[in-house]
């Protein structure tokens, strides 16, 4: 059985498992193996810490809350994502600017 992983970090992580290198780019899902998933990213275990110390995303066990978050961004799925779940909210919208010419003079305003 496979599961798919999906990067939600900014930061892109490469790793290898099983003579395989899985590259996890930013919300992208990558397809691994059930055993990969738990190997790589302790998937559905309760203690996660050896996986932070791997990756050197903890030193200390009063970092563990911090490396948790971190490890949190790599979401595990049974089911490949759908790719437009990934289009930003309505709150995230930017305006586009649009030219407005005035008397000669060239203004922007939101559109």
């Amino acid at each position: 059985m496979n599961v798919f992983v999906t990067n939600r970090s900014d930061t892109e992580l490469t790793v290898g498992y099983n003579g395989v290198m899985y590259g996890f780019k930013k919300n992208e899902p990558v397809e691994l193996p059930v055993d990969g998933a738990i190997r790589l990213f302790g998937y559905q275990l309760k203690d996660r810490e050896h996986i932070l110390v791997r990756y050197g995303w903890i030193q200390l066990h009063n970092e563990l809350e911090q490396g948790l978050k971190k490890l949190d961004q790599f979401v595990i799925t049974t089911e490949k994502p759908e790719s437009n779940t990934l289009l930003p909210s309505r709150v995230s919208v930017v305006p586009l600017l649009s030219e407005k010419r005035v008397g000669g003079k060239t203004q922007s305003r939101a559109a």
